[in-house]
């Protein structure tokens, strides 16, 4: 179910919910997507119309820039992550992995999605449950998640796992 308030936060509790806002999310970008992600998620971020989206979004725009930081990149590699694509052939999506002694003492709290500098869906990791939200127009929770992201972003890692290997 989704849930809509008057201060524009839209409630999220399924993976149908995320999928949605997050493709809506990602349409309205122009410039910056920012992910923060345990292991690229794969019912919510490997989605098809999440993945399409991405790919559309990183291809439009030769200024374009996707991040995405992981806790794990492990689990997309083997399970061969459509974004694993993504990563590894366009220039303008940069992949990097957190630490883990980092995570230790600072552990993630929950994952997202932003756009530009306004639009976020947020997941709640904490409650073991698909339950978060999205905001299309949230200009202090975004900084406030960016600022998250590029604490993260310090005490991060280019990982061989998103390299293309070639022979």
């Amino acid at each position: 179910m989704t849930e809509s308030s008057e201060t524009g936060v839209i409630r999220l509790d399924n993976t149908d919910g995320f999928v949605q806002h997050t493709v809506e999310l990602i349409n309205q970008s122009i410039r910056k997507v920012t992910v923060l992600t345990t292991d690229l998620e794969p019912e919510w971020l490997g989605a098809e119309p999440v993945v399409e989206a991405l790919r559309q979004f990183a291809i439009k725009n030769r200024r374009s820039q996707v991040r995405i930081l992981t806790t794990d990149p492990t689990p997309a590699v083997r399970s061969n992550h459509p974004w694993l694509e993504l990563i590894r052939r366009l220039s303008r999506v940069e992949a990097r992995v957190i630490k883990s002694e980092i995570l230790d003492s600072e552990p993630l709290k929950g994952t997202f999605v932003i756009s530009d500098l306004s639009g976020i869906v947020y997941h709640a990791t904490d409650s073991g449950a698909w339950q978060g939200f999205a905001h299309y127009d949230d200009r202090a929770t975004v900084r406030q998640q960016l600022d998250v992201f590029e604490q993260y972003w310090r005490y991060s890692e280019e990982s061989p796992e998103f390299r293309k290997l070639v022979l």
